[in-house]
């Protein structure tokens, strides 16, 4: 997937929690961003991942299911699946800001031995 695909997704998640009010919970969360991430690779990527991939990675949705709630995702929110560039910006600016901050709080990388210890 190109590096894109995460921004995207967190749009389609966005609209798709406004446009049907259903919010993100530890029962669909997995399912909602699979198939955001599945339509995602699909609107940007020349040649993105076909369905039959992705149960390979989450073993436990199937193929139908895929199939399924990919139907019913398009359905919900009204196949608005276009992102203009501005949108795109404000999303790409807003998850930069995010990292920065949390790497400031929790520097990321390897653990010295110290840190290990810690643990």
């Amino acid at each position: 997937m190109e590096k894109e695909i995460p921004i995207l997704c967190l749009i389609y998640l966005e609209r798709f929690t406004k446009k049907t009010g259903i919010l993100l919970n530890f029962s669909n969360w997995k399912r909602l961003t699979l198939i955001c991430l599945i339509l995602a690779s699909k609107i940007w990527d020349d040649d993105s991942l076909e369905n039959v991939h992705f149960p390979q990675v989450m073993s436990d949705v199937s193929l139908k299911e895929i199939s399924g709630l990919e139907q019913v995702f398009l359905r919900l929110t009204d196949f608005d699946l276009v992102i203009r560039g501005a949108e795109y910006a404000k999303y790409y600016f807003i998850l930069k800001t995010f990292a920065r901050d949390f790497n400031s709080v929790l520097p990321m990388g390897p653990l010295n031995v110290g840190q290990m210890q810690e643990l």
